[in-house]
């Protein structure tokens, strides 16, 4: 079976892997992260009749994961941060930016891998999806 590609196929089919992360503009390595844009979480009712219907809640938008410590940052000074930037290149193409975020949590670096967990968090529209298909 034979075909070619049309004029606009990608040939770039990279979906994940390499990534660049920086936070108030500085490159940081990243082992491995996660980012969630969510404001709202529905949860289904139920009761001993059926399905009731849905409750809405409140959630904090975030960009979470694990950094490596190397030289050129200092763990103590995540815990500090209240009004980060945050900017994730994502090997798809797409940006991921967070404007006003607060560092959540305790750092706990891991002595094995020098890897140490981060998680900042925001409000509605501090977290912006930049390159995507709508």
């Amino acid at each position: 079976m034979s075909s070619t590609l049309a004029p606009s196929t990608p040939t770039n089919r990279r979906l994940a892997g390499t990534t660049a992360f920086a936070v108030n503009g500085t490159a940081i390595s990243v082992i491995e992260f996660a980012w969630d844009p969510a404001v709202f979480e529905n949860s289904t009712m139920t009761s001993l009749s059926g399905v009731d219907g849905f409750d809405q809640k409140p959630v904090a938008p975030y960009i979470s994961g694990k950094f490596r410590d190397t030289g050129a940052n200092s763990v103590t000074s995540f815990t500090g941060l209240t009004n980060a930037t945050v900017v994730v290149l994502l090997a798809n193409g797409k940006q991921i930016v967070g404007h006003n975020l607060w560092y959540v949590g305790r750092p706990g670096v891991n002595g094995a891998d020098a890897g140490f967990d981060f998680r900042f968090e925001g409000t509605a529209g501090t977290i912006m999806e930049i390159g995507a298909s709508s």
